[in-house]
């Protein structure tokens, strides 16, 4: 019986099957996909990937990248979802571990197993036995639709299933919420849409990547290490007033 399973091979599972490799934990990485990346993979043949075809870092490359691998000199501030899929299939080749990852291969149920283990099932039927399992297979593919009174004509979609804006060309849309897709959407859809509008319950700060010629999260950074909620609030306001 191998030590630990690892589900998903996207930005998590890519380093935990790296950590377990270097400190000599005998392990499975299982992907459902035909290639590493997850999230980050667009149009990923897993059919779990949120990625559209615009999709940036919304967090600066030195907030993005794994501590003991570096993205490259030449890497953008702010990378175009390729880019970040290129830094992944470099990091897996770097450190020899794409060896390690059984891809077209499904987890479809994990059970206790005795008082230590699990029971992993794939979907071919095969049962395997683990000391500890590593659920890395993201949150961002089981979209959650909230729910309003009274009712819709026209077309809905979640931000989940969206990818490019042609769909949407000269109509009238309404985005629901504030959050990074929502805006990178909006800002997709304005191309080439009639009208769009930006629906949100509370409000919130929308700060330009740059500020003064700086990644934004450059400037905020230390604040989240040092300072209390209140005083990065206010940091927060003055970062809004200087754009």
């Amino acid at each position: 019986m191998k030590t630990a399973c690892i589900i998903g091979a996207g930005a998590s599972g890519i380093t935990a099957a790296k950590t377990f490799r270097e400190q000599g934990i005998d392990f499975d990485c299982f992907e459902k996909g035909s290639g590493i990346g997850g999230n980050w993979r667009y149009g990923n043949d897993n059919g779990m990937s949120s990625a559209y075809r615009s999709l940036h870092i919304i967090s600066s490359k030195w907030n993005m990248q794994y501590s003991d691998y570096p993205m490259p000199e030449d890497f953008p501030d702010y990378g175009h979802h390729s880019d970040v899929l290129r830094y992944f299939e470099n990091y897996v080749d770097h450190f020899g571990i794409r060896e390690t990852i059984r891809f077209h291969c499904e987890v479809k149920e994990v059970t206790p197993h005795s008082r230590d283990g699990w029971e992993v099932t794939l979907a071919g039927g095969e049962r395997r036995n683990y000391r500890a399992v590593v659920v890395a297979n993201g949150h961002h593919w089981n979209p959650r639709w909230p729910e309003f009174p009274g009712s819709f004509h026209g077309e809905a979609i979640h931000s989940h299933h969206y990818k490019t804006p042609e769909a949407f060309e000269d109509k009238n849309v309404l985005i629901v919420g504030i959050g990074n897709s929502a805006c990178d959407i909006a800002v997709d859809l304005s191309r080439l849409a009639r009208t769009v509008h930006l629906s949100t319950r509370r409000s919130a700060y929308v700060l330009p990547k740059y500020v003064l010629g700086i990644p934004n999260d450059q400037w905020l950074h230390p604040l989240f290490d040092y300072f209390p909620l209140a005083l990065r609030r206010t940091a927060f306001r003055i970062l809004a007033y200087m754009t």
